[in-house]
């Protein structure tokens, strides 16, 4: 239940909480501008009701684990928005490194939108469609 569907997944951007911690956190669902996000409990993780979420990424720039993503596999080459706190600060257009969840290179993408929550860059990046749910972070370089 943590993953969306895939008929959701080619229907438009949706986000994915991968929230290892059982931790007393719940700002992803402050932030969510349609209140798609709920965490059940002190120490829960958190889920999304994938037919409210729009995609919108603000709870990728606020999640202090940095650990949610939004995923869009309507379109090809796919999108996949990632937080980002590294420099140099990625910009549109850049062909960057895509990363894995243990930080191996997977292969290239290019940035289409970076904007910045709380703090935090957001970073829309066109990927392989095959990488879409591989693809974690970014290394521009």
């Amino acid at each position: 239940g943590l993953i969306p569907p895939k008929e959701r997944l080619e229907k438009g951007p949706v986000a994915i909480a991968e929230c290892p911690e059982h931790i007393p956190c719940n700002v992803c669902v402050v932030a969510c501008p349609v209140g798609a996000i709920t965490v059940e409990g002190l120490r829960g993780v958190p889920r999304i009701a994938w037919d409210k979420c729009t995609g919108c990424g603000k709870c990728v720039g606020v999640c202090p684990g940095l650990a949610i993503f939004v995923v869009d596999l309507s379109r090809d080459p796919a999108v996949v928005v990632v937080p980002h706190e590294f420099l140099p600060k990625p910009k549109k257009g850049d062909v960057v490194s895509l990363l894995n969840r243990r930080g191996e290179k997977v292969g290239e993408g290019m940035v289409r939108r970076v904007f910045e929550v709380n703090k935090t860059l957001v970073v829309a990046v066109e990927v392989p469609r095959e990488l879409a749910m591989e693809v974690r972070a970014i290394w521009v370089g």
